[in-house]
């Protein structure tokens, strides 16, 4: 399953988006903000100057995406009011990035893992565990409703958003490329543990430590 023997020029910049979000949780946003931007321009001079294997420049690589999220993120609000408007503006920009990390690393449709072998077995499953989460975590972050009214409209427009900007761009960005790239490093136990957890991590925005937990459980599943 491989042993988790990470170099130190792969651990600190996890630990850098670790603290950073964990900093944006207690409240201090700008101070959790410069904390990635710092570990950002650490992670380009890590790849341009430093003495790594290209697993672990691929692995450099992909937590780029998860600080360019949240930059991307926490800018969005200043110019829009919508939320429902915010999301394909921040997820779509995202696609631009991904795009590039794909193209630059040579990731194959296979490792992305667009696969529709057996689909008709999986796509019940995971609609079945959809729905269970999405109760679950309803009742943990008690949401605002995005629209008011039940409009077929509204409901074709959240789903477009929720599919094909969100779902889409977080799965590219955790599972298709992080947890890959980690997986080579790692291993499959570790890999799959440590992209979990950051996932969880990742959505300390709802300032709910249950959210984090069960998003950190969520991303394993």
């Amino acid at each position: 399953m491989g042993k988790c023997n990470m170099r130190k020029e792969i651990s600190v910049p996890i630990f850098g988006i670790v603290l950073g979000e964990l900093i944006m949780f207690s409240g201090q946003m700008l101070t959790g903000l410069g904390i990635h931007i710092i570990n950002f321009l650490a992670i380009i001079l890590l790849i341009i100057f430093g003495k790594l294997s290209l697993k672990e420049k691929n692995v450099l690589q992909s937590l780029t995406l998860l600080i360019l999220l949240r930059m991307i993120n926490l800018s969005m609000p200043q110019f829009f009011t919508s939320t429902l408007t915010q999301y394909p503006l921040i997820y779509g920009v995202m696609f631009i990035p991904i795009y590039m990390l794909i193209k630059n690393q040579n990731i194959s449709s296979h490792d992305i893992g667009v696969n529709f072998r057996k689909f008709y077995i999986y796509i019940p499953i995971a609609m079945s565990i959809g729905v269970i989460a999405a109760i679950i975590e309803h009742r943990i972050i008690d949401p605002v409703g995005l629209i008011q009214k039940i409009r077929f409209s509204d409901i074709a427009l959240i789903s477009i958003v929720m599919f094909v900007f969100i779902g889409i761009t977080e799965e590219l960005i955790f599972r298709s490329i992080l947890q890959t790239r980690l997986e080579k490093i790692l291993g499959l136990r570790y890999g799959l543990l440590l992209t979990g957890g950051i996932f969880g991590v990742m959505h300390v925005s709802y300032g709910i430590i249950d959210e984090i937990l069960f998003a950190i459980i969520f991303g394993l599943l």
